[in-house]
Parts: structure tokens; C-alpha cells; sequence
């Protein structure tokens, strides 16, 4: 049986400061799955967690997989150990879950990590990186997470975190419908603020490293290209900024210039500014706090806005932890039952195999009954051959332990060579 394993660093163990260190390109992601030294594999990368998971047939070294995510991200173990968490077995499949409903986000219950740990699976399973054991996983994970996601009201009572920088501005302004928005990166999480946005205000500026990423949206804001956007920047309220990148796009000495320059040229725009910044690595520098009449919100700073829904999510949270473990469950019972799998699946091809050579002799003996009869005979042979491995094998799979069923399997191993063994005798006896 594969063991699986995991290793990571997310929002409770890690600042963003830190967390931005291990941004993962999507080069050196699809280059790492083509060429796994593992088994399987997995690669979660989202602004909140860095994540690898692994099934292995060899039992992995201590801290092994935590090197192996630093050696993708150019980093040094030794400088980042205490970040990492480590998990294995049970363990894994259990963080699995919760992950993947959004019981291990910032805002419990959001939406949007079951897309990325969708991506991220499609991903790894493109490259032919997973294989039986991951696939089981994340596929249970999603699967339950839908279920979460149907049968309760968790999602809809959720705050993912487009949602919560929603609400920063709304506290920062109370009259938003007369303030001008500037959105820069329209991916995923861009796209989602600008429907946030855009019930709250129609003055929005938005850009995109691709300016027809922009212009896609023309109808409902004013698309900028992305080199242009200092002289955007300088005369809005609200800029949020969402795009991938490796070094800031926004700096503190580009950003005082274009505030300036935003306050000659529209007199409307207050000194008071508001920057979300929801990237990971971090779109701007955050100095630019640090000046006069801005306030600069990263994604951590928005945790602290997370209580507002959490009674109301508490009492879903029970309900969705109850589906939760039973897709834990199914799992595990699965996963524990693997390598028993192909014994019982072998045992019952035996009996449904011997059944039919038990009626072929019957048959033979009878050679002038009707084809019609004949085949109704040899169905009920294999009818019953079937219906026996249901009760006498998958039951004892389903209903007992791993170790018990090993057991019983070795017990009717040794009975049926004996039954051989006999049958044999009989042939020679009769010689």
C-alpha cells in the first residue's frame, strides 16, 4: 500500500512576509510534475498555503518533503524549518478535507480554495503525477466538499476573500457609489472583486498584464493598460491590487509621485486612500503604509475581520463537519483496504470460475438437455457464485478490520489448497 504524505506552510503558521517567499511559478510547477521524484504528486499553491502532497511506495526521509518544496521555491530549509508542517497516514486525508471545504481558510467555508485544489488536481493529473491513491483523495475531497456545499449553508453564509476586502472598503467609505475603484490583475480573484465592486459603484478603472483581459470587461469599467497605471492609480480612492507577479508592481516612490500628480490633475480625490493588496507575493511594497492618508490592507490584515459571519457559520459547522467525516471515512476505509483489494477481487473471480467448471461437468453429464435449459443452469451457477463472494467476501471487507480480513483470507486460502489437495487424491486414487 502507498503511504501518503504532505507538507506546507499556511496563514496560521506563516506570515505573508514569509509565505510570499515560496511563491511557486507555474513553470517550475507543471516542470516538477513531469519529472517527479515521487510516486504521486500534488502541488497546492494559493496566497494563503504552499502544499505538496505524496503517495509513495517507499517510506519518505524525515523532513524530505519539506526540502523538496523549499528546493521548488530556491529556498533554504534551514533558514524556514520552523514554518513547515508535516503530516502523514490518517492525517493527511483528514487536512485534505478540511482544506478543501474551506474549514482551514481565513473565512471558513470560502468558495474559492475548492477551485484551487480543483486546478491544482486537474494539474497534476494532466501530467500523469497522480495515480490510484491521489486521485481516491482528492476526488473524495471535492466530492465531499459539493456535498458540504449542497446540504448546508455554510458557502452562502462564507467570506472568501474578495468578499472581505469588500468589506474593508465599505468601512473605510461609507459613500463608495461616489468613489472611483482602480482593479489591477483580472484573474480568478480580480474578476470575483469586480463583481463585488460593481454593486456598490459604476467608477472603476481596471487593469491587466494583457490589455484584452481588460477590455473584456469595457462595458462595465474603463480598461487601462497595465503599463499606464500609476497615472490611474494617483486619482483613485480604492486600488486593489490582484496579480500574479514576482517583484511588487506597485512601489512606495512611484506611488507618491502618482498620488501627486492624481491631486493636480482631479481635485475630487481626497488624501485619503485605501490600498488592498491580495497578492501573494505582495503586489505593492508594503511602505506604502507608511505615508500619510493611505491605509494599506494585505490579505492578512483581513483575518481580523473574519468574526463578523463566525456565529452564524458555527451553527453550519456542525452539519458540515458531519458530512465531512463521513467522507473522511469512505476514504480511509478505502485506503486501509487497498491492499486487500486485489485479494478479495482474486478470491471472488476463483469461486465465480469454479462455479462455472462445476457446471460445465453437469452439463457434460447431461448432453441431451435443451440449450435453453443448459444456459439457464450456468446462469444460476454464476448467479450464485456471485451472490456468494457478495456476502462471504465483500461483506467481511466492508464490515470488519484490515487485519481481520487477512485472516480470513489466509484461512480460506489454506481450506481451498486443502479442498485441492483432496480432489487431487480422489483423481489418483481413481487411477
Amino acid at each position: 500500500m502507498r503511504k501518503i504524505y504532505m507538507a506546507g506552510m499556511s496563514h496560521k503558521v506563516a506570515e505573508i512576509a514569509i509565505r510570499e517567499k515560496f511563491y511557486i511559478p507555474m513553470d517550475v510547477k507543471t516542470a516538477a510534475l513531469e519529472k517527479s521524484p515521487f510516486d504521486e504528486l500534488l502541488i497546492l499553491a494559493t496566497c494563503n498555503r504552499t502544499e505538496v502532497y505524496v503517495a509513495s511506495d517507499r517510506e519518505l526521509e524525515a523532513h524530505e518533503l519539506s526540502r523538496y518544496v523549499c528546493s521548488l521555491a530556491g529556498q533554504d530549509y534551514e533558514n524556514f524549518a520552523n514554518f513547515f508542517y508535516e503530516k502523514s497516514g490518517d492525517d493527511v486525508a483528514h487536512h485534505v478535507m478540511n482544506v478543501c471545504a474551506g474549514l482551514d481558510s481565513v473565512a471558513v467555508g470560502e468558495d474559492q480554495i475548492l477551485h484551487q485544489i480543483g486546478r491544482a488536481y486537474e494539474t497534476a493529473h494532466q501530467y500523469g503525477a497522480t495515480g490510484n491513491t491521489l486521485n481516491k483523495l482528492f476526488q473524495g475531497a471535492i466530492h465531499t466538499t459539493k456535498r458540504i456545499k449542497t446540504e448546508t449553508n455554510l458557502s452562502k453564509l462564507s467570506c472568501n476573500i474578495p468578499f472581505l476586502a469588500m468589506k474593508q472598503v465599505q468601512r473605510t467609505f461609507d459613500d463608495l457609489e461616489n468613489r472611483t475603484v482602480y482593479i489591477v490583475g483580472l484573474g480568478e480573484m480580480g474578476s470575483l472583486m469586480l463583481k463585488y465592486v460593481q454593486e456598490n459603484t459604476t467608477k472603476i478603472f481596471a487593469s491587466s498584464k494583457t490589455f484584452a483581459n481588460a477590455e473584456k470587461f469595457a462595458d462595465v469599467l474603463t480598461p487601462v493598460p497595465f503599463e499606464d497605471r500609476y497615472a490611474v492609480l494617483g486619482k483613485c480612492d480604492v486600488v486593489i491590487l490582484c496579480s500574479a507577479c514576482h517583484e511588487p508592481i506597485v512601489t512606495k516612490d512611484e506611488f507618491v509621485k502618482a498620488c501627486r500628480f492624481g491631486a493636480e490633475q482631479c481635485e475630487a480625490v481626497e488624501s485619503k486612500r485605501l490600498v488592498i493588496d491580495l497578492g501573494s507575493p505582495r503586489n505593492a511594497e508594503s511602505s506604502i503604509g507608511e505615508l500619510d492618508g493611505v491605509e494599506y490592507v494585505c490579505v492578512d490584515d483581513l483575518e481580523k475581520i473574519v468574526s463578523e459571519n463566525r456565529r452564524l457559520r458555527m451553527v453550519e459547522l456542525d452539519a458540515a463537519q458531519k458530512i465531512l467525516k463521513e467522507g473522511t471515512e469512505e476514504f480511509l476505509q478505502w485506503y486501509r483496504m487497498d491492499d486487500v483489494a486485489k485479494a478479495i477481487n482474486v478470491f471472488a473471480d476463483t469461486m465465480v470460475r469454479t462455479a462455472n467448471e462445476e457446471c460445465g461437468k453437469l452439463l457434460r453429464s447431461l448432453p441431451d438437455l435443451p440449450e435453453e435449459d443448459r444456459e439457464r443452469i450456468a446462469m444460476m451457477y454464476e448467479r450464485f457464485a456471485k451472490k456468494m463472494a457478495n456476502d462471504y467476501l465483500y461483506k467481511v471487507k466492508a464490515e470488519n478490520s484490515k487485519e481481520d480480513v487477512k485472516v480470513f483470507l489466509r484461512c480460506l486460502d489454506s481450506a481451498g489448497k486443502r479442498h485441492q489437495a483432496r480432489d487431487a487424491e480422489s483423481l489418483g486414487g481413481g487411477n
